[in-house]
C-alpha cells in the first residue's frame, strides 16, 4: 500500500475514533462525554433540571464537624512521653486545626462541582483541586513517606488488635466491636482507653496509640457515622517510632477525594472526611465566598498551620444562592497561590507536583497538570486521566516522582499573569465539562457562550469596542440591564479596592476617594431610578437612598472601623443586589 494511502487510512481511523468518543451531549453538561464518564449519575445533571437530592428546605449535604467535640477532649497537657511521640508523628497540629462548625451550604456548592474522573472542581474558568501542597500548608502534615496498605478487620480481629496495641481485655474490647457492629471503635471508647492507660495504668504506648487513632478518626479519617473509627487504621500506630514515615498528607487527601467522589453522586446525602480541610481551602483560594472570621494568630510565622488562621462564622447564604454566585466567578476572584507567604514554615516540595495515583483507604487519581495554575504555570490542555495501575506501580511512580514532574512541566512555562492559559484551553474545557450549574435563558443545550479571559491590552494596542456588523440590535431591556451591571460592577470594584489601614502611607488619598464615594453611591442610585417604569419603586429606593447616605456618613466621618465591618459590606451588597435584580 502506498505511504500516502496509508496516511489517509490512518487519518480516517483517527477521525472515526474521535467521533465515537464524542457521544451525544448532555443538556447543560459536556458535549464531549469522553472525559466525564460518570456524569449521568452526577448531582450536577439533576440540578440542571431542578432536581434536588432531598425534598424540602434542607437540600444541602449533611456535614458534621467534630471540632467542638475534639476540643473538649484535648487535655491541658499530655504526659511528656506521649507528647514526644505525638510531636515526632507529625500529627500534633491536628489537635488545633479543626473548625468547631462548618458551613454545609458553601461546602455543598463546591461538592456539586467535583468530578471523580479528574479529582478536581470544575469551575467556570477551569479546573481547581486540593493539592498535596495545600494539605501540607493548611495542616502541616508530612508529604513525603510511604503509602499505607490497609487490611479490613472483623469484630474479633479488631478486639485482638485492641488487646495487643491498646492493652485492653479481649472480652471488653469484643463487647465494643459488637456494639459497633463491625471492626470499629467508638471515639468515646478510644478516649476512655487513653485516659485509663495514661492516668491509671501507666501504659503510655497504649495511651498514645488510642489517642492518635481517636485524633485521626475525628479529623482526616472521619467517616459518615461521625462517632466511630475503623480499626484497620490502628496498625498505622503499631510502631510509634515509625508513624512519621507515612505520607500523612496523602492519607488525608485520599480520604477527602474518596468522600468527595461519593458525595458528588446524586444519590448521596452526606459528606464524610475532614470538612475543615475543604472549607479552609475555600477560604484561602476564594476570599469573596462565604462568611469567615480570622483568628489572632499570625500563621505565616514559623510554627502554625494556616488552617488555624480561620474561625467559624455562621453564614446566611443558602445553597441555591451559592450556585449562581459560583457560576459568575472569574479568574480574578481567585487567589491562585495563597501560600507564598507561608514558605517560611512549609517550603515548596517538588513532590507535590507528582502526577499519577495516590493510595490509602482507596486509590484515587492525583493530577496537578489539570490545575497547574495553582503552581504558577500556564494551564494547557491536559491529557486524559490514566487508568489506575497496580499498587506496586503506584509505589514505584511515587518514589520516582521526578519523571512525572518532568512530564507535566514540559508543555508549559511560568505564568506572566496568575490565571494564564493557552489560547484554546477554554474552548476545549467548555466542550468536555459543565462549567455552570444554573440554566441560562438561551444557548445551545442551554449552555452559555465560552468566556475568553485575556490579559489587558498593551497601552499602544488598538481599541475596538464596536459591535460586529451582524450583531443584533440591543433592546431597551438589554441596555437597561447592561447599565445596571456596569454601575454595580464599578461600585463593587471601589468597595473591594479601598480597604487600607490608618497607618498606611496612602490612607489619606484612599480616604478622600471614599468620601467621594459617599456622593457617588446616592447619585448613582438616583440615576438608576430613571430606568424604572413603576412609580411605586421610587418610594422604596428613596428610603434606600437615605439609609445608605446615613450609613456612609457614620462610616466616613465618625467610625472608620465600621467601614471595615461585615455590616457595611452586607448593606452595600444588599443595596446593589436590589438595584440589579429588582424589576
Amino acid at each position: 500500500m502506498p505511504p500516502v494511502h496509508q496516511e489517509q487510512v490512518k487519518e480516517q481511523v483517527e477521525e472515526q475514533a474521535e467521533q465515537q468518543a464524542v457521544q451525544q451531549a448532555w443538556p447543560g453538561g459536556p458535549i464531549d462525554t469522553s472525559l466525564l464518564t460518570r456524569y449521568e449519575h452526577h448531582v450536577a445533571r439533576h440540578v440542571w433540571f431542578g432536581q434536588e437530592r432531598v425534598e424540602g428546605d434542607k437540600i444541602e449535604l449533611r456535614i458534621v464537624s467534630l471540632g467542638r467535640k475534639l476540643a473538649d477532649r484535648i487535655p491541658d497537657h499530655h504526659p511528656e512521653v506521649i507528647q514526644g511521640w505525638l510531636n515526632i508523628s507529625g500529627l500534633c497540629w491536628l489537635e488545633r486545626t479543626s473548625l468547631k462548625l462548618t458551613d454545609p451550604q458553601l461546602i455543598s456548592a463546591f461538592v456539586e462541582r467535583w468530578h471523580p474522573e479528574t479529582s478536581s472542581f470544575h469551575m467556570p474558568f477551569g479546573e481547581m483541586t486540593i493539592t498535596l501542597d495545600d494539605v501540607a500548608c493548611l495542616l502541616h502534615l508530612p508529604v513525603r513517606g510511604q503509602f499505607y496498605t490497609h487490611v479490613s478487620v472483623s469484630q474479633e480481629q479488631a478486639a485482638e488488635l485492641a488487646v495487643e496495641l491498646l492493652g485492653e481485655e479481649y472480652e471488653f474490647a469484643l463487647r465494643e466491636t459488637v456494639a459497633q457492629r463491625g471492626g470499629y471503635f467508638s471515639q468515646q471508647w478510644l478516649y476512655e482507653s487513653y485516659n485509663r492507660n495514661a492516668n491509671f495504668y501507666g501504659k503510655y504506648d497504649c495511651a498514645a496509640r488510642a489517642w492518635m487513632l481517636m485524633l485521626v478518626g475525628s479529623t482526616i479519617l472521619a467517616d459518615k457515622s461521625y462517632t466511630r473509627v475503623d480499626a484497620k487504621w490502628l496498625l498505622l500506630f503499631s510502631d510509634l517510632s515509625a508513624v512519621h514515615t507515612y505520607s500523612w498528607a496523602s492519607i488525608a487527601l485520599v480520604c477527602l477525594y474518596d468522600n468527595l467522589n461519593d458525595a458528588s453522586m446524586f444519590s448521596t446525602r452526606a459528606l464524610a472526611g475532614y470538612a475543615t480541610l475543604l472549607q479552609c481551602w475555600i477560604h484561602e483560594y476564594f476570599p469573596t465566598l462565604g462568611r469567615r472570621a480570622q483568628s489572632d494568630l499570625n500563621c505565616d510565622n514559623p510554627g502554625f498551620p494556616r488552617a488555624m488562621r480561620w474561625m467559624y462564622k455562621q453564614g446566611k447564604t443558602k445553597l441555591p444562592d451559592y450556585r449562581p454566585i459560583l457560576d459568575a466567578l472569574t479568574p480574578d476572584d481567585v487567589i491562585w497561590r495563597p501560600f507564598e507567604t507561608h514558605r517560611g514554615s512549609i517550603p515548596f516540595d517538588l513532590i507535590t507536583l507528582y502526577s499519577g495515583h495516590l493510595r490509602g483507604s482507596t486509590v484515587v487519581p492525583y493530577l496537578p497538570e489539570r490545575c497547574i495554575r495553582q503552581f504558577g504555570f500556564v494551564q494547557y490542555i491536559p491529557p486524559p486521566p490514566p487508568l489506575a495501575p497496580a499498587y506496586s506501580d503506584i509505589d514505584s511512580d511515587w518514589i520516582g516522582y521526578h519523571a512525572s514532574v518532568d512530564r507535566i512541566l514540559q508543555p508549559t512555562r511560568p505564568v506572566t499573569y496568575a490565571s494564564e492559559t493557552v489560547p484554546d484551553y477554554m474552548s476545549w474545557y467548555y466542550r468536555v465539562s459543565h462549567p455552570r450549574l444554573c440554566r441560562p435563558v438561551d444557548g445551545p443545550h442551554g449552555a452559555p457562550p465560552v468566556p475568553h479571559y485575556a490579559p489587558a491590552p498593551a497601552p499602544d494596542a488598538p481599541v475596538d469596542d464596536a459591535p460586529a456588523d451582524d450583531a443584533p440590535q440591543e433592546t431597551a431591556l438589554q441596555r437597561e440591564r447592561r447599565w445596571r451591571g456596569m454601575a454595580r460592577g464599578a461600585l463593587e470594584t471601589i468597595l473591594t479596592r479601598i480597604d487600607a489601614d490608618r497607618d498606611d502611607e496612602d490612607f489619606e488619598e484612599l480616604f478622600f476617594c471614599t468620601r467621594c464615594m459617599s456622593w457617588c453611591i446616592p447619585m448613582t442610585s438616583f440615576l438608576l431610578l430613571c430606568f424604572f417604569e413603576h412609580w411605586f419603586m421610587y418610594f422604596y429606593f428613596w428610603i434606600v437612598y437615605f439609609v445608605e447616605l446615613f450609613l456612609l456618613y457614620r462610616v466616613l466621618y465618625l467610625d472608620y472601623e465600621l467601614y471595615r465591618s461585615n455590616v457595611f459590606y452586607t448593606s452595600i451588597h444588599y443595596f446593589l443586589t436590589q438595584i440589579t435584580l429588582l424589576k
